[in-house]
């Protein structure tokens, strides 16, 4: 019975079956909205009609938007994170079905069961996605964990036991010189391989690996990520991979341009007001309301960046630059706020209205750490390709205390793989994340955690 349910929740199958069973909802909510309002409306035949005419249409628009906001995928999240996701989906469906039926024109498509039925889908959608994710978890959780690694191999334990996720169930830290780390391999059910092993340890395990059925996963190096997209070429009979150039095209940078432009000057006037009520606010706190700042952008440019002050003022005149803490006693209680907002990002639709960042792209830092960071890491100057952005892959898909190390290979996977397709999935992902607490948390500090990382290390 595990092994059917494992099939049928597991990733291969809920990305047929989640998606299916999401438009057999959508479906029943439509036809409920057009039962509870069917003596109500003028012309039913006609009203229906229209409904049929546009559903292929609210389809593919439901499929793309539900990629776009990865509930194709199972996510574990709270009751509450999963409907905020389904909102967000479901609202974004309602926008698109509108448009649909004035473009097809099919006007005779009630508003009334727009509304009905969409809230109908968020509830049962929702629910279903709960129900789903919830077995997903349930079945896969229980999978014992292997980490292989030299240094790099407790930070790794450490985040997996942080998660408390499907990879949690952690029983083996070990480098892989380790005497029994081939038990250990046969004794888990997954294996996880840091990125600090040599690449003849890394393909002998995996070889090992693949051989004996188990799975593994590992961290790829900067310089892998670099290879990811290449072209596969054939010289004579020898097959050998084109890696792509880093960068953006010309076509590229002209419709990113033209999109920044666009939606800088939407973003303006829908925050308008905020911004002048924020900014009042911060001057009535007294101080400054703006904080304005160097950052590096593309070609390693030097720009000044403006954001809402979050912190006292002339927080590091004594200490000098520092990266913000998980609980850092310079951020004023108006400035929790607004970082866990994001409002005090709003003056940045400035900086991009101007050309000095993008709305996609990394993240800018600043002159005193990328100078650190370029001497841990040479491959750190290459995110520079591209112009900063308000947000960004590692924002997406990472927190605000991932390593920089992660944050960069974040930033080298989306140069690296650019379309325009995915700053469009970013921009939307990125209302995704507004509400997640870890996203505007500071770097953390050493937790319990560590320690039972470091008590399986000895074993």
């Amino acid at each position: 019975m595990n092994t059917i349910l494992r099939k049928i929740f597991g990733y291969r199958g809920l990305k047929i079956i989640v998606p299916l069973l999401d438009l057999i909802i959508i479906y029943m909510t439509y036809m409920l909205a057009f039962y509870i309002l069917k003596d109500d409306l003028d012309n039913f035949t006609i009203n229906y009609n229209a409904f049929w005419a546009t559903l292929p249409f609210i389809i593919i628009a439901y499929l793309v938007l539900s990629h776009i906001f990865e509930l194709d995928k199972p996510k574990d999240f709270s009751f509450f994170g999963i409907g905020y996701t389904v909102s967000l989906a479901i609202i974004s469906l309602l926008f698109c079905t509108m448009a649909i039926s004035f473009l097809v024109r099919e006007f005779a498509f009630p508003r009334s069961i727009l509304l009905i039925a969409s809230a109908a889908q968020i509830v049962g959608v929702t629910l279903w996605h709960l129900f789903a994710n919830r077995m997903f978890f349930r079945l896969h959780k229980g999978r014992s964990v292997l980490v292989i690694g030299y240094e790099k191999s407790q930070p790794l334990a450490y985040k997996l036991l942080e998660s408390k996720g499907m990879w949690s169930n952690l029983k083996h830290v070990c480098s892989p010189d380790h005497p029994n780390v081939y038990n250990y391999i046969n004794e888990c059910d997954v294996t996880f391989l840091t990125e600090d092993i040599t690449e003849d340890q890394k393909q002998t395990l995996v070889l090992y690996c693949i051989e004996g059925n188990r799975t593994v996963l590992y961290q790829p190096k900067n310089s892998e990520i670099l290879q990811f997209n290449a072209n596969f070429l054939q010289i004579d009979d020898s097959p050998v991979l084109d890696v792509r150039e880093l960068g953006l095209g010309q076509s590229n940078e002209f419709l990113k341009r033209v999109t920044d432009v666009i939606l800088g000057s939407l973003a303006l006037i829908i925050f308008a007001i905020p911004l002048v009520i924020v900014y009042l606010m911060l001057k009535i706190g007294g101080g400054s309301a703006f904080y304005v700042q160097e950052r590096i952008t593309r070609d390693n440019r030097i720009f000044k960046i403006y954001k809402f002050r979050t912190m006292v003022e002339n927080a590091e005149a004594m200490s000098g630059p520092v990266l913000a803490q998980e609980t850092d006693k310079r951020i004023t209680k108006l400035g929790h706020i607004l970082r866990a907002t994001r409002l005090d990002e709003i003056p940045q639709i400035y900086n991009i209205l101007v050309g000095d960042m993008s709305i996609v792209g990394p993240r800018p830092e600043r002159p005193f750490f990328v100078g650190q960071f370029c001497e841990e890491m040479p491959e750190y100057n290459l995110r520079h390709r591209v112009k900063a952005g308000l947000t960004g892959l590692a924002q997406v898909q990472g927190k605000y205390n991932t390593s920089v190390r992660d944050k960069l290979k974040y930033d080298l996977l989306y140069i690296n793989g650019y379309s325009y397709a995915l700053d469009i999935k970013l921009i939307m992902q990125t209302l995704n994340i507004l509400l997640r607490k870890s996203s505007t948390e500071g770097v953390k500090t050493v937790t319990e955690l560590e320690k039972e990382v470091e008590d399986l290390t000895r074993r």
